[in-house]
This record gives C-alpha cells, sequence and structure tokens, in this order.
C-alpha cells in the first residue's frame, strides 16, 4: 500500500478519486492503460518489490530460528512472553493501518466521503443550453493542447519561452489571460477527459460509480454510453447540420473518450489504432501515441476534407507530446536538456505549421479556430518542472482564438465550464442570457447575477466538489 500510494505521487501528483477511477478499464465504457508501460510499472514498484521485501524478511527470519540458538529462559521471561505476543500484533496491525491511511489520503477517499455526505447540490445553476442557430453557419477547429498553460511563455522562469513558436503563429489572435488573469482549471478538472468534458457540457466531470445511490455491482461493467443525459457541444453542433470529428495520437478508447464522442455527436473519432492500421511509422509512436508532428501531418488533410464535403463541420484536435513522460522523436531535435522543454517546443512548432497551412488555405475566413489547453501541467515528483511550476500562484490554462469576427472577451477570469457556452457564442448560435451548463460566456457582456460565478471562491469550488447526485443521475441515466 505504500509502494502504490508513493507510486501515484510520483507518477500523478495529487489526484482525485474520479480521475483514479474514470481512468481504470471497464470505467465509463474505457479500455487499456493509455500507457502500457505505467502497467509494467506500477506492477513492479507496487507488487514486485514488495515482494521481494516480504521474500527477505522471510529467508532472514527462518534462518534466525535455525541458527541463533535460544539463551535459556530467565525466570521472569514466561511473564514477558503475553507481551511480547501482543506487540507482534499490535505492530503489524498498527502498520497496516497507517499505510492504508496513507494510500487513502493520496487517492483521494477522505476527500471523496466527505463530499457524498454533502448535501449541496449546484442543480439550480445549472442550465440547459437553449441555443438559436446562426444563419451563417461558421466551421470550428479546436486544438486542445496537452498540459499547456501561459506559464510556459515566462523567460523568467524558464530561461526561454517554450510558447514562442505557438506566439507567432497565433500573433494578432485574441489571447485570454495577462499574468494573475485567464482561464482557469476548475475544481477536479486537471486531466484529460475531465477537461474535454468541462469545456464541452459546461460540467464538473464526476463518475456514475462514484455517486450515492448507484449499484456496486456496475464497477467494472462496460458502458455504452457516456453522460448521455447531458447535453454538450457536439451534440449542438450535430442536431445543426454539423460534422463533428475527432482525431488525436493516443487510444480513443482510453478513459472512455471514443464513448463519450460517439455519444455526443462525433461522427469520426480517430486514435492510435487507426493511424498504426494506416501505416504510421514506427519511429513516430512513443508510449503514450502518435507523435504531434504527425497528428498535424494528418490534421491537414482531415481539415481539407471536411472543408471539402461542404457542410459546416467541427474538427477537434488533441495533442500527446507533452504528456509525462515527453514525447522526443528523432523528426525534432531542440539541443535542450530537459524533455519536456524539447517536447513543447517540438509540439508548438507543429501546432504552428498547422496553423499556417490552414492560414494559407483561407480557413480564416471563415473558421473559428481555439487553441488551448485541456488542463494545468500536473507537478508529480517524477515530472518535469515541477519546483518551476510550484512556485507560481496563479497559472492559467492557453486560450486563445481566432474568428472572421470581431472577438473582446468581457471578464478577465473564467474556467473551463465557461468554453462551452464561449464556444457557442464565438459561433454565432444565440444563447439566452450566455448560459450553458454551469458556465457563462466570456465573449458576451452578460450579467453574472445569481449564477455560481457570483460565489465567493471557496463555496464556488465547494459546491463543484458537491455529489449532486440526482443531477448526475440524470446525466449517466442511471437508477437507484
Amino acid at each position: 500500500m505504500l509502494a502504490g500510494a508513493g507510486w501515484i505521487r510520483y507518477r500523478f501528483g495529487e489526484v482525485s478519486l474520479e480521475q483514479i477511477v474514470m481512468n481504470l478499464p471497464g470505467a465509463e465504457g474505457g479500455e487499456g492503460a493509455g500507457n502500457e508501460g505505467l502497467v509494467v510499472e506500477a506492477a513492479f514498484v507496487c507488487i514486485g518489490l514488495p515482494l521481494v521485501c516480504l521474500l527477505f524478511t522471510a529467508i532472514v527470519l527462518l534462518v534466525r530460528r535455525k541458527l541463533i540458538r535460544r539463551k535459556p529462559l530467565e525466570p521472569s521471561e514466561p511473564a514477558a512472553r503475553p507481551v511480547r505476543r501482543r506487540w507482534k500484533v499490535a505492530v503489524p496491525a498498527a502498520a497496516f493501518v497507517l499505510a492504508l491511511a496513507i494510500l487513502s489520503l493520496v487517492a483521494g477517499v477522505p476527500q471523496h466521503v466527505a463530499r457524498l455526505i454533502d448535501n449541496r447540490t449546484f442543480a439550480e445553476y445549472y442550465v440547459r443550453p437553449q441555443a438559436a442557430a446562426p444563419q451563417s453557419p461558421k466551421n470550428l477547429i479546436t486544438i486542445y493542447l496537452e498540459s499547456m498553460e501561459n506559464t510556459f511563455g515566462d523567460k523568467d522562469i524558464f530561461g526561454q519561452n517554450l510558447l514562442a513558436e505557438l506566439d507567432e503563429a497565433t500573433a494578432g489572435w485574441n489571447q485570454y489571460g495577462n499574468v494573475g488573469e485567464g482561464l482557469r482549471q476548475y475544481q477536479g478538472g486537471g486531466w484529460t477527459m475531465a477537461g474535454i468534458v468541462g469545456t464541452q457540457c459546461g460540467i464538473p466531470l464526476k463518475s456514475r460509480l462514484l455517486l450515492a445511490g448507484v449499484n456496486p455491482n456496475d464497477l467494472g461493467e462496460q458502458v455504452d454510453s457516456y453522460l448521455p443525459g447531458a447535453e454538450c457541444l457536439g451534440d449542438i453542433l450535430a442536431e445543426n447540420g454539423y460534422t463533428n470529428a475527432f482525431i488525436g495520437g493516443a487510444q480513443t478508447r482510453f478513459a472512455g473518450k471514443d464513448t463519450f464522442l460517439k455519444g455526443h455527436g462525433y461522427q469520426s473519432v480517430k486514435g492510435l489504432g487507426y493511424w498504426e492500421a494506416n501505416g504510421a511509422d514506427a519511429a513516430d509512436i512513443s508510449i503514450w501515441g502518435l507523435s504531434d508532428v504527425q497528428l498535424f501531418e494528418y490534421a491537414r488533410k482531415s481539415a481539407t476534407e471536411l472543408r471539402d464535403a461542404g457542410t459546416p463541420f467541427n474538427l477537434t484536435i488533441l495533442t500527446l507530446d507533452t504528456h509525462e513522460p515527453a514525447g522526443v522523436y528523432p523528426s525534432c531535435v531542440t539541443g535542450d536538456q530537459i524533455p519536456m522543454a524539447t517536447a513543447i517546443k517540438c509540439s508548438m512548432r507543429a501546432v504552428s505549421g498547422f496553423l499556417e497551412y490552414l492560414r494559407g488555405q483561407g480557413f480564416y475566413e471563415d473558421t473559428v479556430i481555439v487553441v488551448m489547453g485541456d488542463h494545468l501541467k500536473a507537478t508529480s515528483e517524477g515530472g518535469d518542472f515541477k519546483n518551476e511550476l510550484d512556485s507560481i500562484p496563479d497559472r492559467a490554462i492557453v486560450y486563445r482564438v481566432w474568428s472572421p469576427d470581431p472577438v473582446a472577451f468581457s471578464r478577465s477570469n473564467a474556467d473551463q465550464l465557461s468554453v462551452f457556452p464561449t464556444t457557442l457564442d464565438l459561433l454565432g448560435f444565440g444563447l439566452e442570457d450566455g448560459r450553458a451548463g454551469l458556465g457563462i460566456s466570456f465573449v458576451g457582456d452578460y450579467d453574472l447575477a445569481n449564477t455560481a460565478l457570483r460565489l465567493p471562491e471557496q463555496e464556488y469550488r465547494e459546491l463543484l466538489d458537491s455529489p449532486s447526485s440526482e443531477l448526475y443521475r440524470e446525466f449517466w441515466k442511471a437508477e437507484v
């Protein structure tokens, strides 16, 4: 248990129980481990090493019993035997309880139990989007940058601007956030599926397996739908004649990504399995998946095919190389000693090349392009730049927009949950009061009165943590 707790903290930093459950095979329709190397590592560290220690201890005890002659019993020794027996039980029991407590804390179990007994719900603040379709629909291209935040552009922290090529490619765009401002990570939104659901559905991601009242026998069963009761971006766009397509470098079945996307309006979902079946070079594949350089080569073709089809489209792209451990390939060399620095610069170069392609092919004339991080970078003990990032109190996720129409941000701070209504606003979908899910568009001048965003910061965070069980049973269409 101690080995498991140490491994989780070393590899992933601070995590929630939802994050652990929803990344396990079987939860919410997910399959595989995303990185099979982590399975081997976890088995070695969490099972193999403790077993070796146990075997070594057993051998020492056996040798001691056989080879060390016991002294003749002193008259007082019989009375001491019951005390020694009690210690032989008490010490292992105490060690077990302590180890279990540490593992539970690292896995977020006490925090989750505290949420489950919380009676609060944000149901009163949730708004199902009432979107009026625009007369002249614009296309949408969304690029999710894995773990990418504005901090990486700070020369004072990293000695160089790691986002320099992205900055150059997005010069003249609307960039959200300066120092102490920008797109925030919502409470619990620090991993990929939570970021995608938050920005496309306007709600925190909560597992159906952790809802109070849901049958625990469902644990491990495959599900064929992912938040079927929630209305998300892909649903609205599909209802209004859009073709929704997703491409990413990782396995799409991991953590139920394909189940979510296909269940919410995406007609095409392509990931590592598709690229491997269609001849991807092994040199372009890391332990996580396809390199960003090669992914954006495919993205060029996908964007062109979607536009040539003659109907409005939504292309969603998810990068991969900046996930720990960093993806470094022979196709991109920067001379940096830290792998993550190389991965960031090479990924930004690939994004920059794709954006220049879009500009050259006339996509800027009728397409909204959103470049944003899926979440902040995790600061785990085994990851790069932990000390640098931990020293920054106000970190913000990358968020940049190109639109054929003028764009003006109406407030200096928002979190991932407000991206959903903002995207609809950018596309010209009329929203009542700019609201969708728990978010409010930050490209329109909307009144925040009587919304969750008007709550004090700590109260807002606690509200997002609340189980809101009735609402999520509706989202998951789960029966008690």
